[in-house]
């Protein structure tokens, strides 16, 4: 007789964490589809297989529950870019793949980035919050601009963190018009620009 395994109940901690990353990956695709002001705390609990209360046990409001998706976002891009490697082209040629192979995603992600960025504009708690953790990544990819003009015994142009929010502000701004017009975007015009901007030549071909 197959004996059925027993499942582990889980602590109320647990339940509550578990309650939490539901709707905030609730929230995550909502507000990519419909953005954070067409979302409604009703659609993100049902989303989420949860009740109005639930997300009133977890989250203040709308606002906060925001707030802490910006912040598992952006936590999630650091530790990609840790784990990509060690400098700028791994991890131009990781985030390029990762485009590539579910580009279905990464335009929901990209449309979940915008809508972060409109809400820091509208809103002060969000704006402090998202700036925040911007400075968290400017430094995170300025350490490997640093890193990669050291490696090319050559004096950084301008402070890493500026070449950081540059890094940041190409990479979102083709996003952009690649979704829009895929045609208009090659898919290495990033890794080249990137390598022009830390070599100040383009890369060697074969």
């Amino acid at each position: 007789m197959t004996v059925a395994p027993v499942r582990k109940r889980l602590s109320r901690e647990e339940a509550r964490a578990q309650t939490r990353a539901a709707l905030l990956d609730a929230a995550k695709t909502l507000f990519a589809r419909q953005g954070f002001e067409g979302t409604s705390v009703e659609q993100i609990a049902e989303a989420a297989g949860y009740t109005r209360g639930a997300f009133y046990s977890n989250f203040e409001d709308k606002e906060t529950l925001l707030i802490a998706l910006i912040g598992r976002c952006f936590d999630d891009d650091l530790a990609q870019i840790q784990r990509l490697g060690g400098n700028l082209a791994d991890v131009s040629a990781g985030f390029q793949q990762a485009a590539n192979i579910e580009q279905e995603l990464h335009r929901e992600a990209h449309l979940l980035k915008m809508e972060f960025w409109m809400c820091a504009l509208r809103f002060p708690a969000v704006r402090e919050a998202y700036e925040g953790h911007q400075a968290r990544l400017r430094e995170g990819i300025g350490t490997l601009i640093e890193g990669q003009f050291a490696a090319l015994h050559r004096p950084l142009p301008a402070p890493a963190e500026q070449l950081a929010a540059v890094t940041v502000a190409l990479r979102n701004g083709l996003d952009t018009q690649k979704l829009i017009n895929p045609q208009a975007v090659p898919s290495d015009l990033y890794a080249l620009t990137l390598h022009l901007l830390m070599t100040g030549s383009p890369p060697a071909t074969d």
